[in-house]
């Protein structure tokens, strides 16, 4: 059975897909969940399978979505290798404010 990877990012907003994705991960999924919010904007805590960790993203001064975009293309190239291994999956979900001007990753992702 593959290992399940997962990378959820999206804005508060989005908080209510992302709490929707992390209920249907499978227990052993390790991954990472990114939020970003501005600085009067709070982050609860959420639940999450043990090995899936939340970060909050401070919003940049460039708008919505630029900060979880750059983290998101960040997160691919670390993540995904240029070789595929059968051995795991890898599953990235967006929220519709991820600004996704990277290339690579367009054809990854699934919007929230």
């Amino acid at each position: 059975m593959p290992i399940e990877h997962t990378l959820i990012a999206g804005d508060v907003r989005d908080l209510p897909g992302i709490v929707t994705a992390l209920a249907w991960l499978p227990p052993d999924t390790y991954g990472q969940v990114l939020i970003e919010a501005g600085p009067d904007e709070q982050v609860p805590l959420l639940a999450a399978p043990l090995r899936v960790t939340v970060h909050r993203l401070e919003r940049s001064p460039e708008g919505h979505g630029v900060a979880a975009g750059r983290a998101v293309a960040a997160w691919v190239e670390e993540w995904i290798p240029d070789e595929i291994d059968e051995r795991r999956t890898v599953t990235i979900w967006v929220g519709e404010r991820v600004d996704l001007r990277c290339p690579k990753i367009v054809g990854l992702v699934e919007r929230l």
